[in-house]
């Protein structure tokens, strides 16, 4: 906190006074007055903004340069225009009365740094002497004026005292005003608020700010993500970010501002000569934290002036155009947007080292101790401590000396290993050793079988193996020692569907593999917790190994291919055995087999599962495949995993698991006869007189995808529609225990139904994940079709009224009356635009009058709907359809029948297709 000494004195800069002389003329009544200054202000401030971007963007000035010029330009403006208010337009009437009011600014305006578009925070101090109506008349005029000039500001009106009481109450209030700046104005006041705030560091209170600091840090991170590698980050308040920075200097500037304090705090965030004078960095820390807060400042200011706004959110439609501002040539945007990103989130990861180096400092030099939470991870275990090499310091782990690590560097992995196994904090300073050390990993520390021991260990056996993962990473640990995982540090996924870095979802495998073994998400995955339970060391050591190697080859080419080559050197380098290895390759090569199989495919179509078992090949390839398919669908992002994706994996499971056994082709899928005498024993002989006819037209299989209960309810829905003599009929049935809605549609067959229904579905608001579509005898159809909302829960669960209309619309499109159906209306996402999809078909002819069929573009709603009607058009007979969406892309596989004489390969089919994808691509641009 600046002393009572280095608050600024108010005479006017050469610009401030040119400004001011341009207003001087103008008198009258305020509100003429105000109309007849606005354009000048204006103008005045378009120039400043103009000047600075021209400066930032020809690289004449730096980022923190710019931030620092765009807070002076504005003080400019802001003094002389108080000068102005104070002097001409609400002039001290009494002769030789001193000025009492004091224009302040505060947060990160008081700081001097501004990114273009921030908002102004202005603090009006006043006193007892004070001419309370003078006082609100200035305030009033400024104000509205700085309103009408199109800033944004968060101002307050008080006295030194109302602004302590309000302090004390409010920790934002408290942090805004550490950085208290004079602008104009009376220094009494302001001299008054500092020394009022000086005397509010004893320790109990500093105790409190640094814990409400580190609370309010930790709600920041949950809204944003809670990690340094969200694909869209925000630079300003995101983990990594620029507020990560300011709650560092926010705690030391608390700390070192106290009444007692002979040491001067930080005035900048970014100043590192004070942190370096105050020894909570060295100069090779201090030079990392310059670089990584100007490449911050740099990317938040090039994203204001590319938005024209305040905005700090790194979304996919600008960050190509970011890294073209930023300095990235590649040839491609992709590329571009993959470098500019990685250096983003290593700059995020810097921040937080930095961060956690100084902290210990901190926590070195004080008094007081500070809180656990700065870089907490884990709970701490510290009783019994006895490792060789560690000590406790505070609770936390660290090397007892850093100087033992050149004779021993396996102390590297071994504080992980320690810490993992014990639930322990590590301390900073043992990161800040790491960092000085990183050379000792080299190749024969890698091949050390010792070093596998020991990760190996860290891997299986840690309390928490995800968390210990992490804090590898973040340390540069983990992807020195393992250089296939450190290819994939901070790499983008360019896409909608993954929300993190390649690193932080593959660590999150790791994450949800062991909560799944500890039973922590048994609800979820019933079927893997139980089989988990019965894995050995071997098996876990496999599927651990896989979870981490899985994406290794993103970036790569085929990234299965090419991540199966890269894990089988790294486990022939960790020493495992060479049938280990095979199998973990296995499992990278074929990672996404399983989730492809279950949600693009039919799983009741006794070739698929049995094309499916022949790929895995044994029930515990089943079993880790399935484990792994799980992590890695849960770990792409928020709202990913869904019951009705685990219900597909389950039927994928338990059909290859039956045929692995030898066991599939025993099952009886009943003919109609034999099931509708179950069904007159069941429910009685009037359900089978008046479903029968129905039962006795379906089509083989119809008896393959369905259990007997399921069979059992469509008889009751089956004799409704006989009874009623239903032309038409449809039902919904809402199953929340798999988030998904079930509409049922009994109709005749004619030409374009399925893409009639399929409109009708689309023009209430509902997405379809799949349809089993049954046509039998006499045109008799039998359609379930498979729905949720753009949210990925059953549709209708949060609104019933949606069903009845979803009902209605349905039996319309069933009896051709689809005229007045209509598609919603969706604006254009710039977001999705900007993630290139590549439109793809692929035909695999079955059988001379079978196909399925796979188009991969960019999905709308009514996207089924026209590929539907283009099937239809080509005299083609859907089966089911499987439809996966992931991010802007959607696949829709359909299963179609065609006479022999239709040949599937002619060019027109895959040109209609390709059409109807490219309305798709016209609906974003």
């Amino acid at each position: 906190m600046a002393s009572v000494a280095n608050l600024p004195s108010t005479p006017l800069s050469k610009s401030a006074r040119g400004l001011f002389k341009t207003m001087e003329a103008i008198k009258g009544e305020a509100d003429s007055t105000k109309e007849a200054l606005l354009p000048k202000l204006k103008q005045a401030l378009l120039a400043e903004k103009l000047d600075v971007k021209k400066l930032f963007e020809s690289g004449e000035i730096t980022g923190i340069k710019a931030a620092e010029t765009i807070a002076l330009r504005h003080d400019d403006i802001l003094c002389a225009l108080f000068k102005y208010t104070c002097e001409i337009q609400f002039p001290i009437l009494e002769a030789g009365q001193a000025e009492h009011v004091a224009l302040c600014a505060v947060g990160g305006y008081g700081r001097g740094e501004m990114a273009p578009f921030s908002d102004l925070d202005l603090l009006i101090l006043n006193t007892a002497k004070s001419d309370t109506s003078r006082c609100e008349k200035v305030s009033e005029f400024i104000l509205y004026l700085l309103w009408d000039m199109g800033l944004k500001v968060g101002h307050a009106i008080r006295t030194p005292e109302q602004s302590i009481t309000l302090a004390r109450q409010d920790e934002t209030v408290l942090t805004a005003l550490l950085d208290l700046r004079l602008l104009a104005g009376a220094p009494e006041p302001a001299t008054e608020l500092i020394q009022l705030l000086r005397k509010e560091r004893t320790g109990a209170k500093t105790r409190a700010f640094i814990a409400a600091k580190l609370g309010s840090r930790d709600a920041r991170h949950q809204r944003e993500g809670n990690s340094r590698y969200v694909i869209e980050p925000n630079i300003k308040e995101g983990k990594g970010g620029l507020r990560d920075l300011h709650e560092l200097y926010w705690i030391s500037r608390f700390i070192y501002g106290g009444k007692k304090s002979k040491i001067e705090p930080p005035i900048k965030p970014h100043g590192v000569a004070a942190y370096l004078r105050l020894g909570l960095l060295d100069p090779s820390a201090a030079k990392r934290f310059t670089k990584a807060a100007e490449f911050l400042w740099q990317s938040r200011i090039h994203l204001h002036f590319l938005a024209d706004r305040a905005l700090e959110v790194l979304s996919f439609d600008r960050q190509d155009a970011m890294a073209v501002r930023m300095g990235y040539k590649q040839q491609y945007p992709e590329e571009r947007v993959e470098a500019f990103m990685r250096d983003y989130f290593m700059t995020a990861r810097e921040v937080g080292a930095l961060t956690r180096i100084a902290c210990a400092k901190l926590e070195e030099q004080s008094t007081l101790l500070l809180p656990h939470g700065l870089d907490r991870l884990l709970p701490t275990s510290r009783r019994g401590l006895k490792a060789p090499g560690f000590v406790l310091d505070h609770g936390r782990l660290d090397f007892v000396s850093a100087r033992k690590l050149k004779n021993n560097p396996l102390l590297l992995l071994d504080l992980f290993r320690v810490a993992g196994n014990r639930n322990l904090d590590i301390h900073p300073d043992a990161f800040a050793a790491i960092l000085k050390n990183m050379h000792l990993i080299d190749d024969d520390f890698r091949k050390n079988p010792k070093a596998s021991e020991i990760f190996q260990d860290i891997l299986l056996n840690s309390k928490a193996p995800g968390a210990v993962l992490k804090t590898m990473n973040e340390a540069g640990v983990l992807g020195a020692y393992l250089p296939e995982f450190g290819a994939i540090v901070g790499r983008t996924q360019f896409n909608m569907h993954h929300a993190y870095t390649v690193d932080d979802h593959t660590l999150a495998l790791v994450r949800y593999l062991h909560d799944i073994e500890s039973g922590e998400r048994k609800r979820e995955h019933p079927l893997t917790t139980a089989f988990i339970k019965e894995w050995d060391s071997r098996l876990r050591r496999m599927v651990y190994m896989a979870c981490l190697f899985h994406d290794v080859g993103k970036g790569q080419g085929d990234q299965c291919i090419e991540g199966a080559a890269l894990a089988r050197d790294a486990c022939r380098r960790l020493g495992l055995p060479d049938t280990e290895i095979e199998t973990i390759a296995w499992l990278v090569r074929n990672h996404l087999e399983m989730s492809e199989t279950a949600q693009r495919r039919d799983t009741s179509d006794p070739e698929t599962v049995k094309t499916f078992a022949r790929t895995v090949g044994s029930i515990a390839r089943l079993q880790m495949l399935t484990a792994l398919t799980c992590v890695d669908i849960r770990s792409v992002g928020p709202g990913i995993w869904n019951d009705w994706k685990g219900e597909l994996l389950r039927q994928l499971y338990q059909g290859a698991s039956m045929e692995l056994m030898g066991e599939y082709e025993a099952i009886e899928h009943k003919a109609a006869d034999k099931f509708i005498d179950t069904l007159s024993s069941e429910l009685g002989p009037d359900y089978a007189d008046a479903s029968g006819s129905v039962f006795n037209a379906l089509p083989a299989h119809y008896w393959q995808n369905y259990s007997e209960a399921e069979q059992l309810k469509h008889a009751a829905f089956f004799k409704d529609a006989e009874l009623n003599s239903f032309p038409h009929h449809v039902e919904t049935h809402l199953n929340t225990d798999i988030d998904i809605t079930e509409l049922w549609v009994k109709t005749s067959d004619r030409k374009n139904l399925f893409a009639d229904l399929a409109l009708a579905i689309a023009s209430c608001g509902a997405s379809v994940k799949g349809a089993d579509l049954h046509t039998g005898d006499k045109g008799v159809v039998f359609n379930v079709f498979y729905i949720q909302n753009n949210e990925g829960l059953a549709f209708g669960r949060k609104n019933p009224r949606r069903l009845t209309d979803l009902v209605s619309a349905t039996k319309k499109a069933a009896a051709g009356d689809v005229d007045k159906l209509k598609l919603p209306q969706t604006l254009p996402s710039r977001r999705a635009a900007a993630i290139p999809i590549h439109p793809r078909i692929s035909i695999d002819q079955k059988s001379p009058t079978h196909a399925i069929i796979e188009v991969e573009g960019r999905d709308r709603p009514g996207l089924l709907y026209a590929l539907a009607s283009t099937l239809s058009s080509h005299d083609l007979s859907v089966n089911s359809a499987h439809i996966e969406v992931a991010g802007p892309k959607a696949i829709d596989v359909f299963y179609v029948d065609h006479e022999p004489d239709i040949n599937l390969s002619n060019s027109s089919l895959n040109a209609d297709l390709l059409s109807s994808l490219e309305g798709a691509q016209k609906n974003v641009a």
